[in-house]
C-alpha cells in the first residue's frame, strides 16, 4: 500500500492512488507505509458513507489479505482475477479501484484506459472524495472515443455489481426471511426468552431476529434514496430498481398490517 498512501497524501495523479473501504479499517498495514497507511485510513473513516451491505465474513477478510500479498509479490494476473471475480462483486470498493488501477497500468492485463475508468466510476459511486478525484483525473485525460467505450463497460459493470443492484438483492433476501416468519415459539429459553423457528431452514433464532431483519431492511431501503453517482448511462436501470423498491415497500407495509 505504500505507493497508494504516498500518492494520495501528495495529491498526485489518480494512476498512483487507491482507496480504502470495508469500514476503512482495511488491509493497509503489511507493507512499508504502515504508519502512514493507518493515519490515512483513520482520516477517511471520519467521512466515509456507511454502506448497509452484508457483514464481511472471515473468509472474505482472508481473501482481502491474501490478494494484497499476491499483488505485492507481482502475481498480477492472479491478483486481478481475485479483485474482479471475488471481491468487486460484493461491493468492495478497494477491489473495484484496484481492478481499474491494474487495467490502467497494464498489470496482469493489457493497458486499457476505458476499462480503468469504468472501474474507477464504480469505485466512486459512494461519493468518497478521494475516489471521485481518481475518477475525474482519468476522465479528463481520455479521448471522446475512449469515454464512449468506457460508458458501455461501466453500464455492464453497474448492472451486475453496482451498489443499487447489490442492495436490491439484499433487500429481496430480507423480504424472503420476513415472509417466512412463522411465529412458532419454543419455551424454556429463560436466558433469552422464547425462541422463534426460522421457517426456511428450521433453525432456532432469538426473539429479536425478525425485528433486526426488518430494521436492516428499512436501512437498506433508505440507502437507495441517498445520493450516489447516477449518470445517464444507468438512469433507466435506476428507475427500474426504484419501481421494484416501491413494490417491496408496499409488501412490507402489508406484512406490518397483518402482524398488528
Amino acid at each position: 500500500m505504500w505507493r497508494a498512501v504516498a500518492s494520495l497524501m501528495s495529491a498526485q495523479l489518480a494512476v498512483n492512488c487507491r482507496d480504502g473501504q470495508r469500514t476503512l479499517k482495511i488491509r493497509l498495514a503489511t507493507i512499508l507505509g504502515l504508519l502512514a497507511s493507518l493515519m490515512f485510513a483513520a482520516t477517511l473513516a471520519q467521512t466515509y458513507k456507511p454502506f448497509p451491505g452484508e457483514t464481511v465474513s472471515q473468509r472474505t477478510r482472508n481473501i482481502q489479505e491474501r490478494v494484497e500479498v499476491i499483488y505485492v509479490a507481482g502475481d498480477y494476473q492472479r491478483a486481478l482475477l481475485i479483485y474482479e471475480k471475488d471481491l468487486a462483486p460484493i461491493g468492495d470498493k478497494y477491489a473495484q479501484y484496484m481492478a481499474g488501477y491494474m487495467h490502467l497500468q497494464g498489470e496482469g492485463t493489457d493497458r486499457d484506459r476505458a476499462t480503468a475508468l469504468a472501474w474507477f466510476r464504480l469505485a466512486a459511486e459512494r461519493d468518497e472524495p478521494l475516489l471521485i478525484s481518481v475518477r475525474d483525473e482519468l476522465l479528463g485525460r481520455l479521448s471522446p472515443e475512449e469515454i464512449s467505450a468506457s460508458d458501455d463497460i461501466y453500464l455492464e459493470l453497474w448492472k451486475n455489481i453496482g451498489d443499487y443492484v447489490l442492495i436490491m438483492e439484499l433487500i429481496r433476501e430480507d423480504m424472503d426471511i420476513l415472509r417466512a416468519e412463522t411465529g412458532t415459539r419454543i419455551s424454556g429459553r429463560s436466558s433469552i426468552g422464547s425462541a422463534v423457528v426460522y421457517k426456511s431452514s428450521g433453525e432456532t433464532v432469538g426473539p429479536n431476529f425478525y425485528r433486526n431483519v426488518k430494521n436492516r431492511l428499512e436501512a437498506r431501503i433508505a440507502y437507495l434514496d441517498t445520493r450516489m453517482e447516477i449518470s445517464d448511462d444507468v438512469a433507466d436501470e435506476v428507475e427500474r430498481i426504484r419501481i421494484q423498491k416501491m413494490k417491496i415497500m408496499e409488501d412490507l407495509a402489508a406484512m406490518d398490517g397483518r402482524n398488528r
